[in-house]
């Protein structure tokens, strides 16, 4: 283990604080998700664990009253608090449910329960759900579904008026197990599908079409599972250069990162050359990580040009546009980042959510809920910090209402745009 004497010195301070409680359940779990915060934690914020721990563990005292077996579901709203406390969006907890979701999707291993396959959104002021996403290989993309269908009802009953009852309505109606007649509304036309729920793998993976002027879209949902998506961009980039496209769009919207491997990987499909230093917490040395020709390598302490992940590399060449939107998050953001910096590609859309300058990892918790830890801030090859978010050079707007009423997909459009008729 990596190990210096601050380090130790306040790991020290963490578990003498913690062994004045007395055990429980409850207490063993607040203890951990400190103990991990406290060895793992490696972000901008400057709130101090102890100082967290001491009110958290008052606080269940109080709550648990000296308990001996006060469970474990009293201290989670607590350990929930506390991280919140920290202020670092990529600093999370996840219940254990969520936790296990989460765990699929980094392997993309079956989920539980029957899905569609689409990521929906309610726009305001319409009726029903509007279609962002319908992944490839799923009931909804075999159905015909697709990004700008407005599903209006099911087996006949129209969506709850509330807003916020809508999308838990559909994932009810899809686990029934039923088969499912869904009203659709797409570009001023009414029609019906039908279709039902299966379990689905817990992955989002790359998709390419090429449109009638000879743009290929790249879309990219997600950066994980592990060591899939960096490959299959490559495939993909390879796919729209047989086909002669004659351009490409990266549609990043709705990213929200994944695997720091994958997307350093997928870049290396339009940049020959990445870098990223990493400086981390307590309990980890630095590293840097760079991209050379299809193999992803790593420096780490006194190891140097530690191979990680290789691909089969493919090369775009052409023109290239990047779209992003305010839910475009952590590595997606290094990805736009990486194109733009290099002056490969235009990036438009809207700025991005902010978490461009860190990492983070996941630690499960005894109860099978789980901590995501900024573990790391990023740097660039000459020192410098890299910025919170990505700022497009051509903003646009993500019109959802034009997407819905008219099937306008307004930022792809100024994208392609850009590409033959901008600056």
């Amino acid at each position: 283990m990596f190990f210096n004497q601050p380090m130790f010195r306040r790991v020290f301070v963490i578990f003498l604080l913690l062994g004045q409680a007395w055990a429980s359940p409850a207490s063993d779990l607040l203890n951990q998700a400190i103990q991990l915060l406290q060895q793992q934690y490696g972000g901008f914020s400057r709130v101090s664990v102890v100082e967290l721990a001491e009110k958290y563990q008052k606080e269940l005292e109080a709550v648990c009253a000296n308990d001996a077996n006060c469970p474990y579901s009293k201290a989670a709203p607590l350990v929930r608090q506390l991280v919140g406390a920290l202020g670092d969006e990529h600093t999370n907890y996840y219940s254990p449910e969520d936790f296990d979701l989460l765990q699929r999707q980094l392997t993309g291993a079956p989920g539980t329960k029957p899905q569609l396959g689409i990521v929906t959104q309610v726009v305001p002021g319409l009726e029903g759900l509007l279609v962002i996403e319908a992944y490839p290989g799923t009931p909804a993309q075999e159905a015909g579904l697709k990004r700008g269908d407005r599903l209006l009802a099911v087996n006949g009953a129209p969506f709850p008026a509330p807003a916020a009852a809508r999308q838990q309505w559909l994932i009810d109606q899809v686990q029934s197990g039923q088969e499912l007649k869904l009203l659709v509304w797409r570009k001023q036309a009414e029609f019906e599908i039908s279709l039902k729920g299966r379990i689905l793998p817990q992955e989002r993976p790359p998709s390419l079409s090429l449109r009638e002027d000879g743009v290929a879209v790249l879309r990219i949902p997600s950066f994980t599972p592990v060591l899939r998506v960096g490959q299959e961009v490559h495939n993909l980039v390879r796919e729209a250069r047989l086909l002669s496209a004659r351009a490409m769009v990266v549609d990043l919207r709705d990213n929200p990162g994944g695997v720091l491997s994958e997307c350093m990987a997928a870049a290396g499909a339009f940049v020959p050359n990445i870098y990223r230093a990493m400086i981390s917490g307590p309990m980890y040395p630095p590293y840097e990580l760079y991209y050379r020709e299809g193999t992803l390598y790593a420096n780490i302490g006194i190891l140097s040009g530690v191979r990680l992940y290789s691909v089969q590399p493919a090369f775009w060449q052409g023109k290239v546009a990047v779209l992003v939107n305010a839910s475009t998050a952590s590595c997606a953001e290094y990805f736009a980042l990486d194109l733009l910096e290099s002056r490969t590609a235009l990036v438009v859309g809207e700025p991005t959510r902010g978490l461009a300058n860190t990492a983070s990892a996941f630690s499960a918790l005894m109860d099978g809920s789980g901590l995501q830890i900024t573990t790391s801030r990023a740097l660039r090859s000459d020192g410098s910090a890299y910025p919170e978010r990505v700022t497009p050079e051509i903003p646009a707007a993500d019109d959802l209402l034009a997407l819905a009423t008219r099937g306008y997909d307004a930022m792809l459009e100024e994208a392609v745009f850009q590409l033959f008729e901008g600056r």
